[in-house]
């Protein structure tokens, strides 16, 4: 059986989402019909990659707005080929009054989750002179009745076309190096570019989340299309897992956005 193999290759606490994007293959095999997923996180969107893989006839295509890092899935026979619109994503611009209130990815991030709205259902926060967010088409009309407030200020939002979407001026820097392993502490050291005792002390104090969740123990591996956030520093990707040096060190590619 394909799943036996699939989840051997993933975590434990990965399992509750293989289920659920092997759930969308069958559907799709089954119905030889296209399958639409919510938002997908970079490392989702790998698990999502190889799942298909094991099914012959499907293909996946992902979409979440130009140069965006969360997206969302279209899981079909290879014969179709989906428009942008199946995707059913809205892009959504924040008017506010910008000379009053600063608002970070935070704010945005947590007044739309304290609508009920499950992340999800939410794509990329973009944020540069102006600030804007993609979301499952279907929450359209909900959000632009209910989200008009944030941190206290007067909010007004506006339906965009998707090709308006901003690049955030967050920037990403990309590094390639060798490591004795993919522990947490080992890549985490790398990425902070300080010594491993600090890199432990952040994963011991809780100062570490992967893929949004807090990670505590050094020895956790890590894998390909993992995010961290770094508490004190920012977000750090892992990007690629290459082969081996001669001296039995593994290559890797990683990005940054820190502080």
């Amino acid at each position: 059986m394909i799943y036996i193999d699939i989840y051997q290759h993933f975590r434990k606490e990965e399992h509750a989402l293989i289920d659920q994007l092997l759930d969308k293959c069958h559907r799709a095999n089954d119905q030889y019909a296209p399958v639409l997923t919510p938002f997908l996180d970079p490392r989702g969107q790998y698990i999502m990659e190889v799942i298909v893989g094991s099914f012959g006839d499907l293909e996946v295509s992902l979409y979440g707005g130009p140069n965006a890092e969360r997206k969302r899935a279209i899981i079909a026979p290879s014969y179709f080929e989906p428009e942008i619109s199946e995707f059913e994503i809205v892009l959504m611009e924040i008017d506010y009054p910008q000379k009053f209130v600063t608002l970070q990815h935070q704010h945005i991030l947590g007044t739309i989750m304290s609508l009920g709205i499950e992340r999800e259902q939410l794509g990329d926060i973009l944020i540069d002179n102006q600030i804007q967010f993609t979301l499952t088409k279907q929450l359209e009309s909900y959000i632009m009745l209910e989200l008009n407030k944030i941190k206290g200020a007067t909010v007004k939002l506006n339906s965009i076309p998707l090709e308006d979407m901003i690049q955030s001026k967050e920037h990403w820097q990309s590094f390639d190096t060798t490591v004795s392993g993919l522990r947490l502490d080992v890549v985490l050291k790398e990425m902070i570019r300080k010594s491993r005792t600090i890199a432990k002390q952040l994963i011991d104090k809780k100062r570490v989340k992967v893929n949004h969740t807090i990670i505590d123990s050094a020895d956790f591996q890590l894998d390909r299309g993992d995010l961290l956030s770094i508490q004190g520093y920012g977000r750090a990707m892992l990007v690629d897992i290459g082969g081996k040096t001669k001296k039995d060190k593994v290559r890797i590619t990683y990005q940054t956005l820190f502080k």
